[in-house]
């Protein structure tokens, strides 16, 4: 079965009203009370409406994700920012940190950390993944000779330390850390390392 059922949204304007309740749910209650009867109840559609739409709550959470996942790339963007006098070590420690406090918020950490929800947002996490390995790349010293951990392959086995020591501090402390960021920059450190 499709994750998200097959209607032309633009002709109806459920699915963001939809969304809209759905992101209002789990600020109210956490996201382990999403439901779509949750969602009917605070958006006041139907919920036989809701269904037309989304086949479950993993829909839901999937096209919520893919809508967080995909500002992933104005968020990391450094291009123009960097001071001359940053290090390599510096404009890393920028792009995870613009990415840590994108996912601050607890409901942004858990819809662009613990995702997948389904195919298709699985789909755009992996382009969040890769656009957070581009970003890494610019913020390298492109003057220091390419080794094998600095191809776009290991960037983005780099970028996925960073979602993984941000995941892993959402999921034990309910929020991403310092400590959890600091553990991040340093494996891309070291990772990176010429």
């Amino acid at each position: 079965m499709t994750d998200i059922l097959q209607r032309p949204a633009e002709l109806d304007r459920s699915v963001p009203a939809i969304l809209e309740a759905a992101e209002i749910v789990i600020d109210r209650f956490g996201h382990d009370k999403l439901s779509l009867a949750q969602i009917a109840r605070v958006s006041l559609i139907p919920l036989a409406r809701i269904y037309q739409y989304f086949a479950d709550k993993n829909a839901v959470l999937g096209a919520l994700s893919s809508r967080a996942l995909s500002r992933v790339t104005g968020i990391v963007d450094t291009r123009g920012s960097w001071s001359s006098e940053l290090t390599e070590p510096q404009r890393l420690a920028r792009v995870i940190d613009r990415f840590a406090g994108f996912v601050a918020e607890p409901s942004a950490a858990y819809l662009v950390l613990c995702g997948p929800f389904d195919s298709a947002s699985e789909e755009t996490r992996q382009q969040a993944v890769q656009r957070l390995a581009v970003a890494l790349r610019r913020a390298l010293d492109t003057s220091v000779a390419a080794t094998p951990y600095r191809t776009d392959e290991s960037l983005e086995y780099a970028a996925e330390l960073v979602f993984a020591c941000l995941r892993r501090s959402y999921l034990v402390d309910g929020r991403v850390t310092a400590n959890s960021i600091d553990m991040a920059q340093h494996a891309v450190q070291s990772f990176v390392a010429s």
